[in-house]
């Protein structure tokens, strides 16, 4: 080979490698990236440090774990812990249906669980950062909470909070139904591809409960409100649900423990309120904890709602044996409960009752009774006094543009029924 093709192939490799060598090495601004990205998570790790949580990896993603031990005697307000035994083997001898009934489930089947999001909204663009969940077990209540450090780490999230619940059987949440579950739903599309199924499981909601016992004595029914006013607990220094988004925004900017240390506080205490409000609640239902008559009312409402008759009418015949705003009503539900079981001669006499009291400010107990009168005895002179009695109290509902036009053509095609039935009668 010549010195001139020497050269050539010389010139001809050194500008290759040089080449090579530019392609292989970052521009300026991947290295800014990938310092930040170091700082980033240097910064994650020394907030799970301060937060005494574990620091979780996924593929190169990370998630924030906090676990906690608490021993069965801690109380939580009115309840200890290991209350929830005995709660839960209640419901295995009652024997009655329930919503909020764990029969055939033991204790450590319930899965106590809560969320913080970065906003109230539905839709997909909201996150959840937080997610709290307690169970029992037969030497304590293991209690878990999972923080997202960023929003490219949600696969990490999901992956560590669903492993950790694969024997999941029934949640116990508060507004879980509408609000927190359906959010773990849709937030789980993204990565589901990456991390496990979402469990099939029960689940009890004791807001609703909640709503139904004491909808009329509290402002708001809320977790805090039902703590304070109902299980006399209270929270020192509690970071407000609404500042909760805003603090998180700050911490993906400057990842630092103090800024959701109080979120993180508030969300264990929302988990340990669910395990001694669904003890609370049971036990009323179950007539295991005292109740006040407005308490009685509603939970035998609720049975007699879900077809539990019997148990409705025990309750509805200890209320009107006590004088109260609530005769009257159990009264007129009791009657409509005897009415069903063909005890119509009892029903009778106590629909009169409420009328004669004063009781039937709508008319309905009055047009009970004449379809009674009409149907089982053929009084037709008592049920059309009885419907025009309705008709009277319905004139003053004018004001109800909906109901009263057709409540009014009701009455008048059942009263002229009647007189039709009494002019055969004595004809």
């Amino acid at each position: 080979m010549s010195l001139a093709q020497k050269l050539k192939l010389y010139r001809k490799q050194l500008h290759e490698q040089n080449r090579g060598a530019k392609e292989s090495s970052p521009n300026p601004q991947q290295l800014d990236q990938t310092l930040d990205d170091k700082r980033q998570n240097q910064a994650i790790r020394r907030a799970a440090v301060a937060l005494d949580a574990d620091l979780r990896t996924f593929e190169d993603q990370y998630v924030l774990v906090h676990s906690e031990r608490l021993p069965l005697a801690t109380r939580i307000g009115p309840y200890a812990l290991d209350d929830l035994w005995q709660t839960v083997a209640s419901w295995q001898t009652f024997g009655a249906a329930h919503p909020l009934s764990a029969k055939g489930l033991h204790a450590e089947d319930l899965l106590f669980f809560d969320t913080e999001t970065t906003g109230l909204g539905s839709g997909s663009g909201q996150m959840i950062f937080l997610i709290g969940l307690a169970r029992l077990t037969d030497r304590f209540l293991e209690l878990k909470q999972y923080f997202l450090p960023g929003p490219g780490h949600e696969a990490a999230f999901y992956d560590s909070f669903l492993k950790d619940c694969t024997s999941l059987k029934h949640l116990v949440t508060f507004n879980g139904k509408a609000f927190d579950w359906p959010r773990v739903k849709t937030r789980h599309q993204f990565v589901r591809d990456q991390v496990p199924k979402l469990p099939a499981f029960g689940h009890f909601d004791l807001l609703h409960a909640s709503r139904r016992l004491w909808k009329n004595r509290l402002e708001s029914v809320r977790l805090q409100s039902i703590e304070s006013n109902l299980l006399s607990m209270g929270r020192e220094k509690d970071v407000p649900g609404k500042l909760a988004p805003f603090l998180y925004f700050q911490f993906l900017k400057h990842p630092e423990a103090g800024l959701v240390k109080g979120i993180i506080e508030h969300n264990r205490e929302d988990v340990l309120t669910l395990v001694s409000l669904y003890i609370h609640l049971s036990n009323k239902i179950l007539g295991k904890a005292e109740t006040d008559l407005e308490e009685n009312y509603e939970i035998a409402r609720w049975f007699e709602q879900i077809g539990d008759h019997t148990h409705a009418q025990t309750i509805w015949e200890a209320l009107i044996r006590k004088d109260s705003a609530f005769q009257l009503p159990a009264k007129a539900r009791l009657a409509a409960c005897l009415k069903r079981k063909g005890d119509y001669q009892q029903s009778l006499k106590l629909f009169e009752s409420v009328i004669a009291a004063g009781g039937d400010e709508s008319g309905l107990v009055s047009i009970e009774a004449a379809k009674l009168l009409e149907h089982r005895f053929h009084d037709y002179s008592r049920a059309i006094q009885y419907t025009m009695s309705a008709m009277t109290q319905l004139g003053h509902q004018r004001n109800d543009e909906k109901m009263y036009p057709l409540k009014e053509a009701a009455y008048l095609k059942r009263l002229n029924r009647l007189k039709l039935k009494r002019t055969k009668k004595f004809s």
